[in-house]
């Protein structure tokens, strides 16, 4: 009897013990599961700070490429449009000409595109009249469209005011004209935009979509439509609705992503022979003033023959916009060196109705150029461009005081408004 209380309590005792253990067995598990949890997610976070390093660079690589990209089309745009206005429309070389400036819009477009895109998490809204982002796209796409394609507006609105990136909505208005051109290929065709003002609910399909008031963009083409099971797909990157040499669909699905961020919606109406309408909605801004009529007529310069300073390091952008100034009636005179145009400057402050000056140059940079004449008199009116930026926009130039902030590559009528506004706010503030 004595035994077998003995052997119950080394049972017993030997339970507690096996118990013990499982338990320390246990916590020990959770300790080895804890590790490999916290390793795999150091694993993952350090995976993660790869890819960010990676994208960086990528990023910082894209924007060297698209800068040097958009430099080298800005003369091949403005030397094919002074030829196509030189030539017959008839002849071979003006036919060949429009297809040479249609590839060089549709690479500026392709590299807009990226970098709208890119540039998502990092918008600088502010208010915009969208009126004449629109005149400005029509004048520019004009020039690159086939003569058997109409383009007409319907675009009176009480107002027009909208907050936007500003480099955002003019990349949105020439995707919908682009992909409405693209629609209507060379046949002979219509494109129509229109703006409306219309009170939107959010819907099972825009549930990001705020209740209010937005300003309704439409672009519509006489195209061959779409069937509705292409209508899924519209917005898809790979998707597009023509053949080869059609482009590859990136416009509109940046468009829409582009719309999204600003609190606006996208829809398309389309039918097979009936034509595609896209519609973006964007949310009014605030109580606009009322939108003007914009101006009949291409923009010309003053009668008094102004002077304008123009300022690049290259020497092919400097010889094709020297000679279109001049085409334009400007007595214009060009430097490549900043330093040597600031000298120029200094010593006869007055000599110059405008200055028109690249951002990135060596020795001194455009912004550092444009403080010191700025410094040097203050109401010089200044074009800034570049082909493209990580440290400068349209707002932090006119900050310092510009009063044309100009993307490369630019058509003539780009220029040739950009100069206008600038030499129309001087006058304004003189008077």
């Amino acid at each position: 009897m004595e035994e077998t209380e003995a052997v119950k309590k080394s049972k017993d005792q030997l339970i507690r013990e096996l118990s013990d253990a499982q338990r320390r067995i246990t916590e020990l598990e959770q300790a080895l599961s804890g590790c490999r949890q916290t390793e795999e997610e150091k694993r993952e976070l350090e995976k993660r700070l790869g890819e960010s390093r990676r994208m960086d660079v990528l990023g910082r690589l894209a924007s060297e490429i698209a800068h040097d990209l958009n430099n080298m089309l800005y003369p091949i745009i403005i030397d094919a449009e002074v030829l196509l206005e030189d030539l017959p429309e008839e002849s071979s070389a003006h036919q060949i000409l429009k297809q040479v400036l249609s590839a060089a819009y549709r690479q500026k477009d392709l590299v807009n595109q990226i970098f709208s895109f890119s540039r998502r998490g990092e918008q600088e809204r502010s208010p915009i009249r969208i009126i004449p982002v629109i005149q400005e796209t029509l004048a520019l796409l004009r020039s690159s469209l086939p003569d058997t394609i109409e383009l007409r507006q319907h675009t009176d609105v009480p107002y027009d005011t909208v907050k936007v990136d500003p480099l955002q909505i003019r990349q949105i208005v020439t995707n919908l004209f682009r992909n409405a051109a693209e629609a209507i290929g060379q046949k002979p065709g219509t494109i129509e935009v229109a703006l409306k003002i219309v009170h939107l609910e959010p819907d099972s399909d825009h549930p990001y979509r705020k209740a209010g008031e937005y300003l309704a963009l439409s672009v519509s083409d006489t195209g061959a439509g779409m069937p509705p099971e292409m209508l899924d797909h519209v917005f898809d990157p790979s998707f597009t609705s023509g053949g080869a040499g059609r482009g590859t669909g990136l416009g509109l699905a940046i468009t829409r992503e582009m719309v999204r961020d600003h609190g606006g919606s996208i829809t398309v109406d389309s039918a097979p022979g009936k034509g595609s309408r896209f519609t973006v909605s964007l949310p009014v801004y605030g109580d606009a003033s009322p939108a003007k009529r914009p101006e009949a007529g291409t923009h010309r310069p003053a009668r008094e023959k102004k002077r304008i300073l123009l300022v690049d390091d290259e020497d092919i952008i400097l010889s094709s916009i020297q000679r279109v100034l001049r085409r334009l009636g400007y007595d214009v005179t060009a430097v490549n060196d900043s330093v040597e145009a600031l000298d120029m400057f200094s010593s006869a402050p007055q000599a110059f109705d405008l200055v028109i000056t690249d951002l990135t140059m060596p020795r001194m940079t455009g912004a550092e150029f444009t403080s010191r004449i700025l410094a040097i008199r203050r109401d010089t009116p200044v074009i800034l461009s570049t082909g493209f930026s990580d440290v400068m926009d349209e707002r932090k130039a006119r900050e310092m005081g510009v009063r044309e902030f100009l993307m490369k590559p630019a058509g003539i009528n780009d220029l040739k408004n950009a100069i206008k506004r600038s030499l129309e706010s001087e006058e304004q503030a003189a008077g």
